[in-house]
């Protein structure tokens, strides 16, 4: 009696056994198709802004249609000196002036134009702008800045 007891526990033993491994096998298996699906979900392109500065001038830039570009220059707005967009095709990229923003807490003191810029269509072009008074013209021109726009499909 005692051995067939001893028999029974062991059968009832493999049986839990075998349920509770197949529960753990279920649960890693779950896992791992969770794991596989986030690291699929997770390759997504991330789009990461460009930020060119005039540390940029005179290159040329890679973009696809839809990248969005900042463009950070220094600038003292008191001078009476402005950055202006010379040039560049609106065919292939929207061009959006931003805030004027201070770098110092200084009055009168220096900051930085600001324009962002979103390629539209693919093509190449030059981004050209001038720091100058406006009032002055084309003979105030202190500084030029150009960047080339490469914009792929």
């Amino acid at each position: 009696m005692i051995l067939h007891n001893c028999r029974l526990k062991r059968r009832q033993r493999l049986r839990r056994w075998r349920k509770s491994s197949w529960l753990v096998a279920a649960v890693l298996a779950t896992l791992l198709l969770v794991g596989v699906f986030l690291v699929i979900s997770s390759r997504k392109e991330v789009k990461v802004s460009t930020v060119l500065t005039a540390a940029d001038n005179g290159r040329t830039v890679e973009l696809r249609v839809g990248d969005d570009v900042a463009l950070r220059l220094p600038e003292n707005a008191t001078t009476g000196y402005r950055w202006a967009i010379a040039s560049a095709d609106a065919n292939l990229v929207d061009i959006t002036e931003g805030q004027y923003v201070s770098t110092s807490e200084n009055m009168g003191g220096g900051g930085e134009a600001q324009w962002s810029m979103k390629a539209k269509a693919p093509g190449a072009t030059s981004i050209k702008l001038k720091r100058w008074r406006q009032w002055e013209g084309d003979s105030s021109v202190v500084e030029r800045y150009e960047i080339t726009l490469r914009i792929s499909p």
